[in-house]
C-alpha cells in the first residue's frame, strides 16, 4: 500500500466510483420513482470545456435526450439567471410541472501511477493535465499569482478563480481532488441559484446530480462522489446510492 497520501486518495475516490454506463442507468431507475422521466424533462449539464467530457455528454444525451449546456471550465456553471431562463422556456410542461435533471460533474484525470490530475489524450505520446483548469488555478495558488480579479482576456478562468479562491481562503493550496470537490460544491450552489433566480412564480422540480468524472488509464470513465438530491415543490429529497 503505498504512503503517499495523494495516491492514497486517488485509490480510494477509485475505489467508490462506478463507470459513467451504471452512473446513468441509477439516474433513470431513482429519478422514475419520483416521478422524472426523459419524456418530461430537460437534462442540464455543467461539465467543463475538455473534449474529454463529450463521452459523458453524450451519454447523458442518449439517456435524458440533447440536454441545454451550462458549464464553463472545471464545470462551473456561470451561465446566471438570463441562461436558465432560456433553460426554463425549453422545458416539456404538459402536465403542468416543469422538470430539470442537472449534472453537476467536475473532473479529473488519475495516470496507471495514481498521480492525480494526468491523463493520456488520444494521438499524444506523452500525457497532459486533466482538469487543466483547475491544475492552473492551483499552481497560481502555490506560487501566489492569483489576483482574483476579473480578466476580459481570460473571462472564465478569472471567474474560476474568484470563485473559488473565496472557499479555499487565504494563504491555503488544496490538493487537486480537494479543489475539484470544492468546483462540485460550488458548481452545485450557483446551480440552485441560478434555478431559483430564473423560476419566478414557475413550479420548478428539479434533480440535482453531482459528482467527480474520473478518467483512468482503461479509457473508461468513472463517476465518484456523488451527492443526489431532488427539489418538489421546495421539499427535498435525499437519493440514496
Amino acid at each position: 500500500m503505498s504512503h503517499d497520501p495523494a495516491v492514497a486518495a486517488a485509490t480510494a475516490l477509485v475505489r467508490e466510483s462506478v463507470p459513467v454506463d451504471d452512473f446513468l442507468t441509477w439516474t433513470e431507475w431513482s429519478l422514475a420513482r419520483v416521478g422524472f422521466v426523459p419524456s418530461n424533462c430537460l437534462a442540464i449539464v455543467g461539465v467543463c470545456r475538455d473534449e474529454l467530457m463529450s463521452g459523458f455528454d453524450q451519454a447523458v444525451a442518449g439517456r435524458w435526450g440533447h440536454p441545454f449546456q451550462a458549464g464553463a471550465l472545471a464545470g462551473l456553471v456561470f451561465v446566471g439567471r438570463t441562461g436558465l431562463q432560456a433553460a426554463l422556456g425549453h422545458v416539456p410542461g404538459e402536465d403542468g410541472r416543469h422538470r430539470f435533471v442537472a449534472f453537476c460533474m467536475p473532473h479529473v484525470g488519475i495516470d496507471a501511477d495514481g498521480t492525480v490530475g494526468r491523463v493520456q489524450r488520444r494521438g499524444m505520446h506523452r500525457d497532459s493535465a486533466a482538469c487543466g483548469a483547475l491544475v492552473a488555478f492551483r499552481d497560481d495558488l502555490s506560487t501566489g499569482r492569483t489576483t482574483f480579479e476579473l480578466d476580459p482576456e481570460d473571462v472564465e478562468q478569472s471567474l474560476l478563480s474568484m470563485r473559488l479562491g473565496g472557499m479555499v481562503g487565504p494563504g491555503r493550496t488544496p490538493s487537486l481532488l480537494d479543489l475539484t470537490e470544492l468546483a462540485r460544491r460550488a458548481a452545485v450552489e450557483d446551480m440552485r441559484r441560478f434555478v431559483d433566480l430564473a423560476r419566478g412564480r414557475e413550479p420548478v422540480d428539479v434533480a440535482y446530480l453531482s459528482g467527480i468524472v474520473v478518467h483512468l488509464p482503461d479509457g473508461v470513465d468513472h463517476v465518484a462522489s456523488v451527492e443526489a438530491r431532488v427539489v418538489i415543490d421546495g421539499e427535498v429529497i435525499d437519493l440514496p446510492h
